[in-house]
């Protein structure tokens, strides 16, 4: 099964290793996103940075494993879909996760709220995963 992983998600998995953390790594799902998600990560390297107190070398390492794990689409590979992604995402920001999740026919993993205002592609947060999954 493919999910969809959006770019906070990760950064959580940057700054803490908790339940979020060991869920990704479970081998359970497919963990996938856009490619652009590592440029949307970079913005914010140096709060993530700061906020996981680990040194440069292992939040790096760190990166490079969830890497690893993760399948990214390039903009070409989802180019036809970004068009109902746009058009039904409720943040033109999350427009390629959607695209992404529509090729696949896959859920969206994100704490984020205001994306589940739309019907056309499911979104689950962690604690949802976890129950689709069968976890708890």
């Amino acid at each position: 099964m493919f999910v969809v992983v959006d770019a906070n998600v990760i950064i959580s998995l940057l700054i803490a290793k908790g339940s979020k953390h060991k869920l990704f790594f479970s081998n359970i799902f497919i963990p996938v996103s856009p490619d652009w998600i590592l440029f949307e990560i970079s913005k914010y390297w140096d709060d993530i940075s700061e906020k996981s107190k680990l040194s440069k070398n292992d939040l790096r390492s760190e990166l490079f494993a969830i890497r690893m794990q993760m399948k990214t689409f390039s903009f070409s590979e989802i180019k036809e879909f970004l068009k109902e992604g746009f058009t039904i995402s409720p943040d033109p920001d999350d427009s390629e996760y959607f695209a992404l999740a529509l090729k696949l026919n896959c859920p969206i993993w994100s704490e984020d709220k205001l994306i589940k205002q739309q019907d056309k592609v499911e979104v689950l947060n962690t604690k949802e995963l976890l129950e689709r999954l069968k976890l708890i």
